[in-house]
């Protein structure tokens, strides 16, 4: 009875052997070139990156990890080892194989996941875009900013066209697709639907065909969230009356200035009547310009030299790209704001502004007093009213 029940318990063990574990997913490999480093297997989840299992590797680089396999929809991990890494994603249960070393992660190889595999292709463009962008940076460095923001525009429309036909319009319910809407450089998105009608509907395209997919799963809900969101913001704007326009006139404080509430980069709302008792420059302008960076070097000068003595600068930009903004302002020791209507403001409408850059000088008591056409005869202007 003894021997029977030693039996049975044997062929429980030699099934269980052999039944897949169907609700786990391995991936592992070999780094070559790290001996006695550690390798971290990283979860990247909607709002934190967290290390889930981690090796030290020996001198033939071997490692394998199992984690349990995804439900309700794909996730998102990486290999670490160092700053270096490697991206992939599992949808299924599934064996993944990754063959690296150390002194280029960027050239591996890796199988059992076809989702995986776009994403080293997308990780293989990205690497590409980068070298591309340093030596841009390398050829226009200096005084020529106009031209390399210009060129640097051209090659990221180029990359932003290829990871679109190549993995997110092909194919916008995968793993890839998904991955590219997030993917960055140098620490900005690739894509912001917030600033562009055109990437908002690829945002909707890949919500859209994840709620079928994974109707249920929180990707999802937070991209489909994302997509309405910026559907929204970037809707055509409706046409300004000129009874609006009027009104706004109409709303002057009472030393006989058009105010406004503009948010900054850390969006903090700055009023312009709240400089009243200075002399204030009232400037419009756009970063995202070939004048820009040469304008901003004059009024650099005129801060620096007058700020001292009650002199203030309250900067509107109506760049439509928030990015470039947010990113161009964050060292400004001015007012900066941003309206984000752009060029469909209604403030420029009331200013009457027909180009960029505009100003105005304000004196002390709040009164708009001049509109400065030449910038040789500014500092004269800013002394005589100091």
């Amino acid at each position: 009875m003894k021997k029977s029940k030693l039996l049975l318990f044997a062929a429980t063990l030699i099934m269980a052997a052999c039944q897949p574990q169907v609700d786990r997913f391995a991936v592992s490999g070999t780094v070559a070139g790290a001996p006695d480093m550690m390798l971290y297997l990283d979860r990247m989840d909607l709002d934190r990156i967290t290390t889930v299992d981690s090796v030290r590797l020996g001198q033939d680089g071997a490692f394998r990890f199992s984690q349990p396999a995804p439900r309700g929809c794909f996730e998102l991990y990486r290999l670490r080892t160092g700053t270096r890494t490697i991206d992939f994603a599992v949808d299924t249960v599934c064996e993944i194989s990754v063959t690296a070393s150390l002194s280029d992660m960027r050239e591996y190889l890796i199988e059992g996941s076809a989702p995986s595999l776009a994403i080293r292709d997308v990780a293989a463009r990205q690497s590409q875009f980068i070298a591309d962008l340093k030596n841009l940076q390398q050829r226009y460095a200096g005084p020529e900013t106009g031209v390399l923001n210009a060129r640097t525009d051209e090659l990221l429309a180029v990359f932003k066209s290829d990871l679109s036909n190549t993995f997110i319009l092909s194919d916008p319910g995968s793993p890839a697709a998904y991955y590219c809407l997030f993917l960055s450089v140098n620490g900005r998105r690739i894509f912001n639907p917030y600033n562009s009608r055109q990437e908002a509907k690829t945002f909707a395209a890949v919500a859209s065909s994840m709620d079928i997919l994974y109707p249920q799963a929180e990707r999802t809900m937070h991209l489909h969230n994302l997509a309405m969101k910026a559907m929204a913001k970037t809707s055509a704007p409706k046409p300004v009356s000129q009874e609006q326009i009027d009104r706004l006139r109409s709303i002057v404080v009472e030393a006989g200035i058009i105010d406004m509430e503009l948010p900054d980069y850390k969006g903090n709302v700055h009023k312009l009547s709240d400089l009243t008792g200075k002399v204030v420059l009232l400037d419009f302008t756009a970063y995202k310009t070939d004048f820009s960076a040469n304008y901003n070097l004059v009024l650099h000068k005129l801060y620096d030299k007058y700020s001292d003595s009650g002199f203030e600068i309250y900067q509107v930009s109506f760049d439509d790209d928030e990015s470039f903004w947010l990113n161009a302002s964050e060292n400004i020791p001015w007012v900066s704001v941003r309206d984000e209507n752009s060029l469909n403001s209604t403030i420029l409408k009331s200013y009457n502004v027909e180009q960029l850059p505009t100003a105005f000088l304000i004196d002390r008591e709040g009164t708009l007093v001049k509109r400065p056409d030449d910038s040789s005869e500014l500092e004269a202007d800013i002394e005589a009213l100091l």
